[in-house]
Parts: structure tokens; sequence; C-alpha cells
């Protein structure tokens, strides 16, 4: 991990309190800057401080770049406006890490992968810009599975992310360090890209709010792509309040990405108050029920009932066509992924290839690569079930979709089939006995939602017998992020289960 501008002087003279004051959430930690209890230079050096005390490869190793003399200079300039009471945007003076697949022209960009690990991007990427125009500060960016192509965040080059609430476990990919750092109170929220689930599982396993806006909710341009159907940019928060908060700051048409979409951004803040009376959600149980561990399915009953107690409406369903849903989803996206990708690389090296660096990539993913690029034992994507998939079984899994959500508000289903699994389980783990792929279980339950591009978000629901956290994923209709919000949040202030994790300094 790069950190720079820590000195021994930075992290004198804090009060006891600092831990508490870095766990608040965003909405409190904005009105305290704003009524000046608080400078964002002392915020962002609380961040720092427990960085240096937490974070780092013999700790939870969150972050791979932290950017601690720009951070600083950017608190000191809008602590300026803040002593004038001008105010930059909702974000002000609030600091934010990035997943570092996310363009930043004066920190660089690694992509997870060693290929990029001096690579400085041209520009900014679109929601960089929207956040600095909210006044947030970026703090660093946080690592993730290489190329953001796995669940497990178990980086070969950047060292593993550790789950906050057990170090031995995995945190969670491919957003696995915004996950963990959020989740340990090492920044005040952070964004993540979601293509198949890669917001919502590193939320789950880490205890935090993970966002999955509608495809086209928030622009792409200047983040490093694997799905041309599937990538989104949401909000990794503490609570649900912070999640709106980020979504509204992020949200909007992007010049650099023609799939986002110029609809109005709603000003989700304020719609928060609708309760759960009268709602009506959908659950697919004989399909969650397949793949499920005891302590998650202890959390999914407990949280229906809790939905009944504050009025909601619980309708057992069948969602047709889910079972396409890992065709719909590995067919289009490793296919993409390698163009993508590749053009990516030649904004970093014009003559860049895939093959020039395949064998500078993780074992994982050179494999994934490699299986597509004609290898003798490969079995490459063929074009015609590439447009087949996108053509026919993507569009059966999106009108699943659409025909489940004709009769309800929302569906449900634990983001996860299971709490995190051992680090270095990276292909099988254990389950009801029987060893399972890690990757296609942790998915299960968030691939289909991305191959259908709806909204969904993830909440803390409960955690297992270990203490090891377990999410709730409500699933909303196209462009409902409004009504998606409102009811996570009416779930979140009704159970309250979140609890801190207990970090161990290194």
């Amino acid at each position: 991990m790069a950190l720079t501008g820590i000195t021994d002087d930075s992290v004198r003279g804090k009060s006891s309190s600092d831990g508490d004051i870095a766990k608040l959430p965003l909405s409190q930690l904005s009105k305290m800057i704003r009524k000046r209890e608080i400078s964002s230079k002392q915020l962002v050096e609380i961040y720092l401080s427990r960085i240096k005390k937490y974070d780092g490869r013999d700790g939870i190793n969150s972050y791979i770049t932290v950017a601690a003399d720009s951070a600083l200079k950017q608190a000191e300039e809008l602590d300026k406006l803040t002593t004038r009471k001008t105010f930059k945007g909702p974000l002000h003076g609030l600091p934010i890490a990035l997943k570092d697949n996310i363009d930043t022209k004066d920190i660089r960009t690694t992509g997870g992968t060693n290929i990029l690990a001096s690579w400085y991007p041209p520009t900014d990427a679109h929601v960089v810009q929207k956040l600095k125009q909210a006044g947030a500060i970026i703090l660093g960016k946080a690592s993730l599975h290489e190329f953001a192509f796995g669940i497990t965040n178990n980086n070969p080059h950047y060292g593993p992310v550790r789950n906050p609430y057990d170090y031995s476990r995995i945190s969670g990919g491919s957003s696995g360090g915004s996950a963990a750092a959020t989740a340990a109170a090492l920044c005040a929220a952070s964004l993540g890209s979601d293509t198949g689930g890669s917001v919502r599982i590193p939320a789950a396993l880490c205890g935090i709010v993970g966002l999955k806006p509608t495809f086209g909710r928030v622009g792409m341009g200047g983040v490093i792509p694997l799905s041309l159907a599937r990538d989104c940019i949401g909000p990794m928060t503490r609570t649900v309040m912070d999640a709106a908060m980020v979504l509204e700051a992020i949200a909007g048409k992007d010049p650099r990405d023609k799939e986002s979409t110029s609809k109005p951004v709603p000003r989700y803040t304020t719609l928060l108050g609708g309760g759960l009376r009268g709602k009506r959600f959908g659950v697919p149980k004989k399909f969650i029920s397949e793949v499920i561990h005891p302590d998650t399915q202890k959390v999914m009953d407990e949280s229906l009932r809790e939905i009944q107690k504050i009025g909601g409406v619980i309708k057992e369903i069948e969602i047709k066509h889910i079972d396409l849903e890992y065709a719909a989803d590995f067919t289009v996206v490793i296919a993409e992924a390698i163009y993508l990708i590749e053009k990516y690389l030649k904004a970093f090296d014009p003559q860049a290839t895939i093959d020039k660096y395949l064998d500078q990539m993780g074992p994982d993913v050179r494999e994934l690569f490699r299986s597509q690029k004609g290898a003798p034992e490969s079995k490459p994507v063929p074009g015609y079930v590439y447009v087949k998939t996108l053509r026919e079984d993507c569009v059966k899994v999106t009108s699943g979709f659409e025909e489940a959500l004709s009769h309800v508000d929302a569906l449900l289903f634990p983001t996860t089939p299971l709490p995190a699994s051992k680090i270095g389980e990276d292909v099988e783990t254990e389950l009801q006995g029987k060893n399972v792929n890690v990757f296609l279980t942790y998915i299960r339950n968030c691939v289909p939602v991305s191959v259908a591009g709806y909204p969904a978000i993830s909440v803390p629901a409960g955690y297992s017998q270990t203490g090891l956290p377990i999410g709730l994923e409500i699933v909303a209709r196209p462009w409902a992020e409004d009504k998606l919000i409102s009811m996570a949040y009416a779930f979140e202030q009704a159970t309250k289960v979140t609890k801190a994790p207990t970090l161990k300094a290194k």
C-alpha cells in the first residue's frame, strides 16, 4: 500500500472519541462540518490515523493507495470555504474511498493488477468529477479482485483484503477493499463497481449497505470496464441514508457513456419516509432454499418476520427463467471483458493486447482470459453463442423479473447464500457438508438481477453464529431507486442490527 503524507505529528493529540467520530454516518459528519464542530482536515487526519493503525499488508489491507497529501490539501481548501459558510455540495469535506478501477488523474489507478501499477489516467472518471463537484475528498484507492473479475478479493499482487469481522475471512469481491474500508471506518463512505454482484456481495459479507443502481443511472466513463451491458457504479456506506446521499451526488448523464440516462435524478434523501405498510414483497423461496447456509436461512426468516411485523406483505413467487442466470451472465461478460480490457490497456500501452500481458496476470484471471484466446485446451465462447445469449437467454431472464415484479413492489433474497468463507478457499468452500464452487455460489442471488439490469440494495440483516455479517438483498423495478432506498431505510430502522467490528491494531 502506497502511503504518503502521514507523520507522527499528524496523529498526535487526538481525543479518545476519534474512533467514534470515524464510525459516524455521512449525514451526521456533514452536519458537524457545516456547524464547524469538526474541520474537514481533522476528519481526514482521523481516517489517516486509523488507516495507519489498522490497514496495510499486515492489517485489513483495504487500500492499494492512500492519497494522504492530496486529501489533506483538499481538506484545507474546503475548510477555507467552510469558514465563509460556503459549501461546494452535499458531500462537502467528506473523505471517500474509490475502488481502484475508477480513474483518478492525480492518483494511480491499478485495476488491482501489476500491469497498471504505475498508471496515472489522463482524466478523472465521470463519477470522480461528480464527487468533487459535490465537495467530497478522495481519500485513496481501495483494493479489488484483479480487473474486478472475481469475488474473493484475494489479490495475488496486492494481498488479500481481510474481513473486519474476522481477519481469516474474505471481504468478498470484487469491491472488497471498498467494503472493508467502509465497515472498518477507514473512510466515511466508498464507491464500488457491480457487474454481477461486486457491490452487493462484499457489502453483505462486511456488514454494510451496498447499492447497485439501474444500469445506466450512473455514468461509467473512466471506469475500467468488464461488460457493456452489466457494469454499474454504486455507493458503499454504513447507512441507507448515506447511500442515498452518494447516489444523489453521482447519478446523471455522462458524456463519455452513451448508456447513461438523462432521466432526472430524484432527491433520494428526501424520499425515505414511506415505510413498509402495505408493501408487497415477492420471495422465491424454492430458488433460495436450494443453496443456503443454515445461519443465512435463519437470518432470512427473521427478516421476513420483521417485514411482516411492520406492515409488509410476503408472497412466495417464482421467477421464470432464473435458471439461465449463469449462462446469461458469464457467456456475455467473459466475451466482452476481453475486448474492453484490451481496449482500456491501449491507453496505457498503444501496443497492448491481452496476450502480451497474460503472463503478468494472477492465476485465476489469467486462466479465464486464456480460455477465450484460443489455448489448445480452451473452449472460448463462439460468436453465435454470445449473440444467442444476448438475444434470447438475457431477454428471458429480464422477462422473468419483469413478470415477477408486476405483482409485487420488490423482491427479496439473501444477498449471498452463505457468510464469508476463509481466505485461501479460492475455488471451493464447504456448504452443508458439500464442497461448492466459491465463485458460482456467492454470485447466485446477485447475478440474475445484473442480467436484468434492475436496481438492488444489500442491507445488513443479521449475523451468523460466529458473528459474520449476513445481508438482505432488495430488488425493485428499473429506475425505482427512490422506492428501493425507502424500503431499505424502513427495514434498517426497524431492525437496527448493525454492530461495528472489533479491529486489531497491527
